[in-house]
C-alpha cells in the first residue's frame, strides 16, 4: 500500500490535520472534566503515533505566565526596596566597622577630639582655651561625637562607634556616587563595584588609618555628599551656591578639602567653561553653569576662611599652623616609596614587610583586584581628560592627582602612618572604577567574575570582624585611679587624654607639652 511522505504538496499526517482542523472551527462548549483521547495500551494514540499525540497535549493544555510587574507597581516595589535595602546594609556594615574598629586600642589623638566634642556638647560650642591641630574637624567628625556621646555617654567606645558610622558613610555614599546616573543592571553593577572595593579595609595600619580616629577619611563624607548633589541637580540657579556652602562645610573642618575639593572644582570648571565660550563658540547660555561652579569654588575658600577667623576672634579654638614645606630633591626617592606603600595600604593591599603570605597576605593579594580596577578607571580619565563629558570624574580624577603629588613633594611623608592625608584617594578611587568601567566589565561578562572577587572582599571583612577587641592604652590605669578615688593629676600628651576618656571623666588627666 502506497503511503505519501509528509513534505509532499497536498498531504500531511492525520493527527496534524485533525488539530489544525479544531483549531480553525468554531470553539465548542467545553465539558467540565477535560477528556483525553483513548490510548493503546503501549503508549500511542490511535493514529499509532506517539510523537503527534503530544502535538496534541501541547495544543490542548494551557500555558501559564508567571505574573509581571510592570507599570505603578513596579515603581513602587523599587521606590520601597531602595531605602529598605540601603537601610539594612548601612546597619549590617557599621555593626561589622564596630568591631573592626575595636581590633585597634585608643590613643591620645581620637581621645582629645572626644573631650573636644564633650565640651562643645556642655556649654562650650567654640571650645573656648583649645588649642587643636592643623585639623579641627570642627564641622565634620565633632559633631558625629556630640550625637555618639549624647547617646551613648563619655567613654573609650565613643571613637569605636564614630568611626564606625563614618567609614560606613563612606561606603555608602561612594557606592551612590559610583552608580551616578545610572539605572537597572549598571546602576547596580556599578554601586557594588565601589562599594566593594572600600568594604573590607587591611587589618592592622589599614584599620588605624581608615576605621578609627577622626582623620581625613571622613572629610570624604562631605566631598561625597558634595559630589553626590552636584552630579544629581539640575543646572538650576540655585545649584552653585549649595555647592559653595557644602565645600566650605567641609573646609572649615579640615583644611584638604580646599585641596581636593574646591582646586578641583575651579580647574574642572575653568576648563569646561574655556571649551564652551572660546573653542566651541556656544554663548553664555551653555557656559554659565561652568563659570557659576568656578566663582562657587573661589567663595567657599572665603567662606571657610571667614568662619575659621571669626570664630578664633570670638574666643574660640585656635588652630595650630600647618608645618608644611617643599621636601629636598634628595628625599624624593623614598617619598615615592612611601606614597607606593601607603595607596597600597588604602587599597588593603600592603604586601611590604610580610615575611610569609599567610592568610593575611592572601587577603592583601586579593585586594590588588581593587587597586587595579581604581587605576583602570583613573588611566581612562587621564587619557581623554579634555573630552570627558563626565564633570564628576573630572573632579575626582583632578583630586587624586593633586593630592598624590602634593604629598611625595611635600615634608608630610616621614613614616607609613603619613597615609592618612592621602585617605580621600580611597573613596575618589573607588567610584571612578565603577563609574568607568560598569558598562565595559558588563559588556565583556566579567560579573560572574567580580561577584566571586567581592564574595571574597565580604569573606576579608568578615575575619577582620571577628578578631579580638582590644581595650584603651590607659585602660587598667583609668580603672586603678577612679578605684582609688585619684580624679586629678598632669600627665604627658600620650597618656593625659586617653586615661580621661577611658575613665569617662572621673579621672582628669591635664597634659603637659
Amino acid at each position: 500500500m502506497y503511503t505519501p511522505p509528509e513534505d509532499e504538496p497536498g498531504t500531511m499526517p492525520l493527527a496534524i490535520a485533525r488539530a489544525r482542523a479544531r483549531t480553525m472551527s468554531p470553539p465548542a462548549a467545553e465539558p467540565a472534566e477535560p477528556v483525553e483521547s483513548a490510548e493503546s495500551a503501549d503508549g500511542a494514540d490511535a493514529n499509532g503515533s506517539n510523537g503527534h499525540r503530544g502535538l496534541l497535549r501541547q495544543i490542548d493544555r494551557p500555558r501559564f505566565k508567571w505574573p509581571r510587574l510592570s507599570g505603578p507597581w513596579l515603581r513602587r516595589v523599587i521606590l520601597v526596596a531602595w531605602p529598605v535595602g540601603l537601610a539594612v546594609a548601612a546597619v549590617a556594615l557599621y555593626l561589622c566597622y564596630l568591631a573592626v574598629s575595636r581590633t585597634e586600642e585608643v590613643t591620645s589623638d581620637g581621645a582629645s577630639n572626644a573631650l573636644q566634642a564633650w565640651a562643645m556638647l556642655h556649654g562650650n560650642p567654640l571650645l573656648r582655651g583649645w588649642t587643636v591641630t592643623d585639623v579641627s574637624f570642627y564641622t565634620t567628625e565633632l559633631p558625629e561625637y556630640m550625637i555618639v556621646e549624647a547617646v551613648r555617654g563619655l567613654n573609650a567606645d565613643v571613637l569605636h562607634a564614630s568611626a564606625a558610622i563614618t567609614y560606613t558613610l563612606v561606603v555608602l555614599t561612594g557606592g551612590l556616587l559610583g552608580r551616578g546616573r545610572a539605572k537597572g543592571r549598571e546602576g547596580m553593577v556599578r554601586m557594588l563595584i565601589a562599594a566593594g572595593i572600600m568594604v573590607a579595609p587591611q587589618l592592622g595600619a589599614g584599620v588605624f588609618i581608615l576605621v578609627f580616629q577622626p582623620d581625613h577619611t571622613g572629610t570624604a563624607v562631605p566631598l561625597m555628599l558634595t559630589w553626590l548633589v552636584l552630579d544629581r541637580a539640575p543646572r538650576k540657579w540655585y545649584v552653585p551656591p549649595v555647592i559653595a556652602l557644602m565645600l566650605a562645610w567641609g573646609a572649615i573642618g579640615d583644611s584638604l578639602v580646599l585641596l581636593i575639593g574646591a582646586a578641583p572644582l575651579a580647574a574642572v570648571s575653568a576648563i569646561r567653561a574655556y571649551q564652551v565660550l572660546v573653542q566651541r563658540r556656544e554663548g553664555w547660555r551653555s557656559g554659565w553653569f561652568d563659570l557659576s561652579l568656578l566663582a562657587a569654588a573661589g567663595v567657599s575658600v572665603e567662606i571657610s576662611r571667614i568662619v575659621v577667623r571669626e570664630i578664633s576672634a570670638h574666643g574660640g579654638y585656635t588652630v595650630l599652623p600647618v608645618q608644611a614645606g617643599v621636601a629636598p630633591v634628595t628625599d624624593m626617592s623614598s617619598h615615592l616609596w612611601l606614597l607606593v606603600q601607603s595607596i597600597c595600604g588604602l587599597y588593603g593591599a600592603d604586601l611590604f614587610g610580610m615575611t610569609s603570605i599567610g592568610l593575611n597576605g592572601a587577603i592583601a593579594l586579593l585586594h590588588l583586584v581593587g587597586l587595579a580596577l581604581a587605576a583602570w578607571g583613573l588611566w581612562l580619565v587621564i587619557r581623554r581628560f579634555f573630552s570627558c563629558e563626565d564633570r564628576i570624574a573630572q573632579i575626582l580624577t583632578v583630586g587624586i592627582l593633586v593630592n598624590l603629588v602634593a604629598y611625595m613633594l611635600s615634608t608630610t611623608p616621614t613614616t607609613y602612618w603619613s597615609a592618612r592625608e592621602i585617605a580621600p584617594v580611597l573613596p575618589y578611587g573607588a567610584v571612578l572604577a565603577a563609574r568607568m568601567l560598569g558598562g565595559r566589565l558588563r559588556k565583556a561578562r566579567l560579573v560572574p567574575a567580580l561577584s566571586v572577587a567581592l564574595a571574597c572582599y565580604l569573606a576579608a571583612l568578615g575575619y577582620t570582624v571577628t578578631q579580638r577587641s582590644i581595650p584603651a592604652v590607659t585602660q587598667n590605669l583609668a580603672d586603678w585611679l577612679a578605684a582609688n578615688h585619684l580624679t586629678y593629676g598632669l600627665s604627658s600628651y600620650g597618656l593625659a587624654n586617653t586615661t580621661t576618656l577611658a575613665s569617662g571623666g572621673t579621672v582628669s588627666l591635664r597634659p603637659v607639652i
